[in-house]
């Protein structure tokens, strides 16, 4: 099993249900299908293990075991035949009677039945859970978090961090992002927002950010320049 994914995996969760339990509200829709992605991964790979473990034991069980070999038993020995002697006969013995005293017939103890076993329901595996990680992601999309170091003075200040996503973000840049990356749902990019300022660092954001790129498909030509735009504002929140 991977235990460095599903190690990556659990702490994005245990981030999550903190974020959750610290805003002291019902989750949201984003939440709620961000922590079902987490249970279906872990699930995945504990399924995977299960599975091979299974594959591995059947086959030690169809190899051929050595047959032991019989030892062959020694030819038995032919009696040596003896001299015959001649005996007298023994006297007619004389004929008595007994009587076998009556015994009672046992009563066989009663055997119950044993129980028949419980019967077990099969359970169908779920299905694959949708990727979250930047592992095998599309190239456009993984241009969205390929960071170069600034090197001029208004680059620096650019990348200055910041404490709230809301208030770091002009009102024409909110409805460009709610125009152009959230399918002109404005309540999208708010929750989208609440959640982001939630998490304590910006490896536990980026599975978040992935999903919202391919679910808007922020890859597309048209999209990348202000959807990397957006990301680049995201990752200021946890410098």
């Amino acid at each position: 099993m991977d235990l460095q994914n599903a190690r990556i995996l659990m702490r994005k969760a245990n981030t999550l249900f903190k974020s959750i339990e610290e805003a002291g509200s019902q989750p949201s829709a984003i939440e709620r299908d961000l922590m079902l992605s987490y249970l279906r991964q872990l699930y995945g790979l504990f399924l995977e293990e299960t599975q091979q473990k299974a594959t591995e034991t059947a086959k030690e069980a169809d190899l051929p075991r050595p047959r032991a070999e019989k030892p062959l038993a020694p030819a038995p020995l032919e009696p040596t035949p003896s001299p015959a002697k001649e005996t007298p006969a023994p006297p007619a013995p004389e004929p008595f009677s007994f009587e076998l005293p009556k015994r009672e017939a046992p009563v066989p103890p009663v055997v119950e039945a044993p129980a028949p076993p419980p019967r077990v329901e099969r359970q169908e595996p779920l299905p694959a859970p949708p990727r979250t990680e930047s592992v095998g992601l599309d190239p456009a999309l993984a241009k969205l978090f390929n960071f170069k170091k600034a090197t001029e003075l208004s680059e620096r200040l650019s990348e200055s961090p910041v404490a709230d996503l809301n208030k770091a973000m002009s009102i024409n840049d909110r409805l460009l992002y709610i125009n152009e990356l959230f399918g002109r749902d404005r309540t999208a990019l708010d929750e989208s927002l609440q959640l982001l300022n939630r998490f304590d660092a910006f490896e536990a954001a980026r599975g978040f950010l992935i999903n919202l790129a391919e679910q808007y498909r922020w890859g597309h030509e048209e999209r990348i320049e202000i959807a990397q735009a957006f990301v680049k504002l995201v990752r200021r929140k946890y410098l």
